[in-house]
């Protein structure tokens, strides 16, 4: 009587456990990242810092360092909430020296965005930012070309900085006149080819996308 109870708990159990087995083969099984998919952080050495600043937006504290005094620089950024860390620090690297960083709220949608500007003088080069959220980030992409009239005689050596809730970006640019010169004859002539320099202030907005949307544009010669 004893044994054959027992082997029925043996056979009720074998079945069970079957089951569970055949259960868990349907679940999906998170697969290792290769090596080859996983971001690898730059190294630094941390004595070699060329940039150390904090800013604030809300109850957010950024810190930024830059370590490093050739290319590639490695930036280094923590996201805080209070006293709270709210994501892993960001390291990345960067083309150009760190000049200066600016927090904003552009959108006004109570995630803080981070600007961080460097004096990189390439075309479209020179920012980056990132707009964070409770326990992440998100890369805001920074402005291409200038688009239509704001985008003639641009060749790079931006300049950015947050005004109200705007970014501003500042170029130089330069324009051709033809020179007029008078003859002998008293008739005027188009004379030589000159280059009259200039400075074009370029704002823009966040949309609630995170992404940056070219406004007005204005001339200003020194």
């Amino acid at each position: 009587m004893f044994t054959s109870s027992f082997s029925r708990l043996l056979l009720v159990t074998g079945v069970a456990a079957a089951a569970l087995t055949a259960c868990d083969s349907t679940r999906p099984v998170a697969s290792e990242s290769s090596a080859e998919s996983v971001p690898v952080s730059p190294t630094v050495d941390e004595t070699d810092v060329s940039f150390n600043r904090e800013v604030t937006q809300g109850d957010y504290r950024f810190a930024v360092k830059t370590y490093g005094s050739q290319e590639p620089r490695v930036i280094s950024i923590r996201s805080y909430r209070g006293t709270a860390q709210t994501i892993d620090p960001l390291r990345l690297e960067v083309n150009g020296a760190v000049t200066n960083i600016a927090s904003g709220d552009l959108n006004g949608n109570g995630k803080p965005e981070l600007y961080v500007m460097t004096d990189n003088k390439r075309a479209n080069g020179g920012l980056y930012a990132f707009e964070f959220g409770e326990r992440g980030y998100t890369p805001i992409t920074a402005p291409g070309t200038p688009g239509g009239t704001a985008g003639s005689g641009y060749s790079g050596q931006d300049s950015y900085q947050i005004s109200g809730n705007k970014l501003v970006r500042t170029f130089p640019v330069t324009s051709s006149t033809a020179t007029a010169s008078a003859t002998t004859s008293g008739t005027t002539t188009a004379g030589s080819t000159t280059s009259a320099a200039s400075t074009r202030t370029v704002e823009y907005t966040l949309d609630s996308s995170g992404k940056l949307v070219m406004g007005q544009s204005m001339d200003a010669r020194p």
